[in-house]
Parts: structure tokens; sequence; C-alpha cells
């Protein structure tokens, strides 16, 4: 294919041709009819025509990719993880077997009942299929659970904990995790440095925004954005970790006495009011742990053989100018 074309001399009649990429052709000093070099002219332009509608006309390869397969449990959400190629291909979505499993438009996946069934994603004339399978939720204690004698409404905000006991923490018990908190709206997000779940187990709040795109009132939003399980983090013991994406402009968990603005006080307070209400109340204190500030309490009321440290603190991150909050759950005291 000719990428270039410059000619020189034509007014003396000779041509000088310097085709760009593939190779070079120069016909230099060679005396030509200004007939013979129009007719030579036209062919080379035609043969770069011919060569950039063939580039044009090539068609574009349709790649897409979803997961092979899914295990999920009656009541589970999950939303496919998809790869497409080109990027802005529309893909749409199949289940084979609505009474097992339902996929929206978005490509997220509703657990119906117990079963097997196929998800099938297609763009252009491609189709890739999920095996999915839906199995029912364990039997969970409903005693361990934190928050779970709220109100439905609080519930919306507060969104209850389930507390396993230390013989359960483990890297081996998805499906019991999955089981004691999806009823609750939390919904399991494999990590991508953790796909697998080997140290640890992470649940997401659901959408802030209703299915019309409308925020949805703070008040109907958990007051955390993510509940992770960390089992077996190396060098450190079980523990339940619970976070916001968003970073606060400056550290609230400072003394009281260090606000002088009253609004400032207000956020704290608020803040204080997620610890308060899954019951960490006891022997609480202000303190500081390595760098970072932070509200300790305790509740003993849960589990009066094994009682629960609860540690709200803040952390400044190289990355960004805010403060990133965090709200902790341990077994014992320290």
């Amino acid at each position: 294919m000719l990428c270039g074309l410059y000619l020189h001399g034509f007014e003396k009649g000779y041509i000088f041709v310097a085709q760009f990429g593939l190779n070079h052709i120069t016909l230099n000093n060679n005396l030509m009819t200004q007939k013979k070099l129009i007719t030579l002219v036209t062919i080379l332009i035609c043969c770069m025509g011919l060569g950039a509608c063939k580039e044009k006309d090539k068609p574009v390869e349709v790649k897409i990719s979803i997961p092979e397969a899914v295990k999920l449990l009656v009541g589970e959400t999950y939303k496919l993880e998809v790869n497409v190629y080109p990027k802005d291909l529309k893909v749409t979505f199949e289940s084979t077997n609505t009474q097992v499993v339902t996929v929206c438009e978005k490509g997220v996946l509703k657990a119906i009942a117990e079963g097997e069934a196929e998800v099938k994603a297609t763009a252009g004339n491609v189709t890739k299929v999920c095996k999915v399978s839906v199995t029912k939720p364990n039997n969970i204690d409903k005693s361990r659970y934190l928050g779970l004698d709220a109100s439905a409404e609080d519930q919306q905000y507060f969104a209850p904990i389930y507390i396993p006991k230390e013989e359960d923490f483990k890297p081996d018990k998805l499906d019991l995790f999955k089981s004691a908190v999806t009823p609750f709206g939390w919904i399991y997000e494999a990590d991508a440095k953790d796909p697998e779940g080997k140290l640890f187990y992470r649940f997401v709040s659901p959408n802030k925004k209703d299915e019309n795109g409308k925020e949805i009132d703070t008040k109907s939003q958990f007051c955390m954005d993510f509940l992770a399980y960390n089992h077996s983090m190396p060098g450190a013991p079980v523990y339940i970790r619970m976070g916001l994406y968003r970073h606060f402009a400056m550290d609230y968990l400072v003394k009281p006495e260090t606000f002088t603005e009253p609004k400032d006080l207000k956020v704290q307070k608020e803040l204080l009011k997620i610890m308060e209400h899954y019951g960490f109340t006891e022997d609480a204190q202000f303190t500081v742990l390595g760098r970072d500030n932070a509200y300790v309490a305790y509740n003993t009321k849960f589990d009066p053989k094994t009682p629960l440290r609860g540690v709200m603190f803040t952390e400044r991150e190289e990355d960004h100018p805010g403060f990133r909050l965090t709200f902790q759950i341990s077994y014992g005291r320290r």
C-alpha cells in the first residue's frame, strides 16, 4: 500500500516518486512525455485509493469475555464482569432458565432458586456462556448479629453485621459469610488482589442510586460502603473491617475539645453513633494508635466470654489530601 506520494520535476518532464512505508521508489532524470507522466501518476493514485479501501473495509474482530462459571446462593445478586472489544459495542444478556437465575440488561444476575442455568452474553456475532450454579444459603444463628434488633428503618442505614465464632473465621467459609450478610443487602465482590478470597471476603453496600439513576436518600443508604472479613491476613488476628470510599477534609477523630466549629463537632457525633448503634459503648475513649487518631470502645454484652473491641480511626493517605475513616471490630481486649 502506498502511504505517501511526492512529485518533483513535473514541468521538466521527469518525475520523482517517494513511497513511504514498505519501500522507496525513485524515477529520476528519466525524460517522459507529459502523457506518459499523467498516466503513471493516475495509476499510482488509484493504487493508493484501493489500498486505503481494503484497510477501511476490513471487518473488526469482536472480542468478549465473561467468567466461565459462577456459584450463587438463593437471593444473591451478582454483576457479571464483562470485557468487550470494541468497547462501545452493545452487549445483550440472556438466561436459559429464568426460574433459577435472571439477568437484567446491565448484566446483573439474581439467583431465584436452586438449580443450574447458563447466562449468555452476546456482542455482534460473538456469544460467550457463563454456567451458573445456585444453592440454598446456610442456616445462620440469629444471635450472631449486631444491629439485628434495630427497626427496619434503622437497618436501611445501619445494616446488620454478622459476627462469626472465631473457629468459623476461615478462608474456606465463603458460603457461610455470604449466607449471613447478603440477605441484608450486602453484595459479595471479589477483590482484584485476592480474587479467590484467600485473605479476606469483601462485601459492598447496594447501589446508592435507584433504577432510574436518581440518588437515594442518605438515610436509606448503608452507613458504610464496604464490609470485609479479614480471615488470613499475614501477621494479624482475624478482624472485621468496615469503611467509606470517600475522604473527609479534616480529621474528625481528634478529641472533641479540639474543634472550634459546632458543625465539625456535629459530624464527629454522627460518626460515633455508628459505633454506639452496634453496642460499642463501654470503656470508650479517644486515643492515638500508631500515628492515627482513634476512638476505642467495647461491647461485652454480645458475648460475655469474648468481648468485642471496636475501633474507629482515621488514616491520611499519601496520594490523597483528605482523611479516610475505618471502623474495625476484633475479639478480646487489648
